[in-house]
């Protein structure tokens, strides 16, 4: 506090001096109307400007939470979509999902962000910021605006890791899309591109174009039929085997993830039990 006051005392005659300035500022502002006016928009101008610059700010800071709530928005309207028929899952028609009375009460989609994530790797994973407490299991499929991201490998409470699609021991069951024949993606895990997987198990008789439809097929739980893939990059003959080379470019940007929707399938137990009781020997 006597520093303070040493302060004050040692500039004493500034702020004297500061003190009639502003008394004689605000004497002539009151008594003259052209100084008044001009004050009054001056600083009306100036608070303003700030006003402005604040909820800038604000809503710079603000904007993860609006993501957030786009996405879960985003979400429940992807699932609706999910009860129609060839009906395009966004306005830039990204991809399609087809679906019959079947499929439609199948799936529900769970928003979430992404918050780890690896593209270079030769086993890529991803963490996701939900969890068991919002509805999150092991093997729940994973999916983007843009198509098939991977799936649920391991859950806590509040976060989930994920093996992408960018992980050479993760196959997705997927077909072609305008010949509907089944295949497998998988990518090569040379960890150089991660825009390009492999499309296995085509042979030289199926009639493969560049720049056609690789889909997920109706073969597995994880993920809803006709889910994008990617389309077919480049067709060559093996030299060594009947197949066919096939590199897709894949539809996702893995190095641009932001938020992902988790698939729910509601009948998976049901059909996994029924394929665990089917008998090996059909003559039991």
């Amino acid at each position: 506090m006597g520093q303070l006051f040493s302060f004050l005392y040692k500039y004493r005659a500034f702020f004297t001096f500061l003190t009639l300035e502003l008394l004689c500022i605000w004497m002539i502002v009151q008594n003259n109307n052209y100084q008044r006016a001009a004050y009054f928009s001056a600083a009306s101008g100036f608070v303003g400007n700030i006003n402005e610059r604040t909820n800038n700010i604000s809503d710079y800071f603000s904007l993860k939470k609006v993501n957030s709530d786009l996405a879960e928005e985003n979400a429940r309207l992807r699932t609706l979509l999910l009860q129609l028929t060839e009906t395009p899952l966004d306005s830039l028609k990204t991809f399609n999902i087809d679906t019959d009375t079947t499929d439609a009460v199948h799936y529900r989609l769970i928003a979430a962000e992404i918050v780890d994530n690896s593209v270079r790797l030769s086993h890529n994973f991803f963490k996701i910021n939900k969890g068991s407490n919002d509805g999150i299991k092991t093997g729940m499929g994973v999916i983007s605006q843009k198509g098939v991201v991977g799936k649920i490998r391991t859950v806590s409470k509040n976060y989930s890791s994920g093996i992408s699609l960018l992980n050479s021991r993760n196959q997705v069951s997927a077909k072609l899309k305008n010949s509907n024949r089944t295949a497998t993606i998988q990518w090569d895990g040379d960890g150089r591109n991660p825009r390009v997987a492999k499309l296995l198990y085509i042979t030289r008789e199926d009639n493969v174009q560049v720049g056609d439809t690789v889909v997920t097929s109706s073969f597995n739980a994880v993920y809803p039929k006709d889910i994008m893939i990617g389309t077919v990059a480049s067709v060559k003959p093996d030299p060594n085997q009947r197949d066919l080379e096939i590199e897709v470019s894949l539809s996702v940007d893995f190095g641009t993830l932001a938020y992902v929707y988790v698939i729910e399938n509601i009948y998976k137990e049901e059909e996994d039990s029924v394929s665990l009781n089917n008998p090996v020997d059909f003559n039991e």
